[in-house]
């Protein structure tokens, strides 16, 4: 069901079919703002994802200024080395060359444009960054290599461990680098490595067991997967030697009208509630609060019916197989005699 279908059924409630009072721009900039506010505070929308160690990026850039001048039809970017008074610098000692201060600095280790280049038996010289999903909402649950490691934040990495950056070995946390780009850093650094088996230069995308490509840069599939038909290459990855996170949903903004609403059809009626709650409520001639408050009402319950959702989903529950259309069966319970009773002579 997509927004079209929502706003009819909004409209209904509403008692405005045509619009005469509520524009669909209106609407639907109220339907994104409720969808926020219920997932904030149900926090009903979840996701689960596995990410490449070390990532695979489309495009590095360096400048900030570069950020608009990327191509619109891909979105994997990473912003590379490190920028100092409006230019970028690989070496710790090149900002003291320009301003003049003597260059006595000694450097991690080697710097690189692309994370995988970090781990070419190499020493980095910076931190191998990972980014969040683009729904990025809040983590739930989050393991390298299947074993689940801890949140730490970047000042207390920094002042336990002088040699964070170089460090290597197995992961125990990860911490936020930059909230502007959305990405964190796996602590320590993962001592992964490629295999390069194919021919070119490029990295090639696989994992253990497929079948590879003879071009170098091409996403191998396995066989019998669904994603052979699709008529496009998949990227498939396993969480040995990977990060496996669950992670809260942001909602999606909807646009227009095919759109898709992120919640799930038992859940779009609250948000509906709300949206109609809004619309009663503001100050524009539909505005009638007695339904504001009613609608209002019905919302706040579809608030704590889904926390209430949320938490006995996980519990253990009694299942009971049963035919469709057979009414369940009732059993009474009545006193009974002893199975010996009637005692009889042998």
């Amino acid at each position: 069901m997509n927004w079209t279908a929502e706003l009819v059924k909004m409209r209904r409630l509403l008692r405005d079919p045509s619009g005469n009072i509520w524009t669909e721009a209106f609407l639907r900039h109220l339907y994104n703002d409720v969808s926020q506010d219920f997932q904030h505070k149900t926090n009903a929308l979840e996701d689960v994802v596995a990410q490449r160690v070390p990532a695979v990026y489309q495009f590095a850039y360096q400048f900030d200024w570069e950020w608009r001048f990327l191509p619109t039809d891909i979105s994997q970017f990473y912003q590379c080395l490190q920028q100092h008074d409006e230019k970028v610098f690989c070496h710790r000692w090149e900002p003291q060359e320009v301003t003049g201060i003597s260059a006595d600095v000694a450097d991690y280790g080697i710097h690189f444009t692309q994370p995988w280049e970090a781990y070419t038996s190499e020493t980095p010289g910076d931190v191998v960054k990972m980014r969040f999903p683009a729904n990025f909402g809040a983590m739930r649950f989050i393991a390298y290599d299947e074993e689940p490691i801890d949140a730490l934040t970047r000042k207390l990495v920094q002042s336990t461990d002088p040699s964070n950056v170089t460090k290597e070995g197995i992961p125990v946390g990860y911490y936020r680098d930059s909230d502007v780009d959305n990405t964190y850093v796996l602590y320590p650094r993962p001592s992964a490595a490629f295999a390069n088996e194919l021919s070119g230069e490029a990295l090639a995308l696989y994992a253990s067991g497929d079948t590879e490509d003879a071009n170098a840069g091409t996403i191998a599939v396995r066989l019998s997967s669904s994603d052979l038909g699709d008529g496009a290459s998949m990227d498939i990855v396993d969480t040995t030697n990977n990060v496996f996170m669950v992670y809260s949903v942001m909602p999606t903004e909807l646009r227009a009208g095919g759109d898709e609403p992120d919640y799930p059809a038992f859940l779009r009626k609250y948000v509906r509630f709300g949206v109609v709650s809004r619309a009663y409520g503001g100050n524009n001639d539909g505005r009638i609060r007695s339904l504001s408050d009613y609608w209002g009402l019905r919302y706040t319950l579809g608030i704590e019916f889904t926390k209430r959702y949320m938490r006995n989903k996980r519990q253990d529950r009694d299942y009971r197989l049963m035919t469709h259309g057979v009414p369940a069966r009732r059993s009474y319970r009545h006193p009974r005699l002893p199975d010996g009773y009637p005692a009889t002579n042998p």
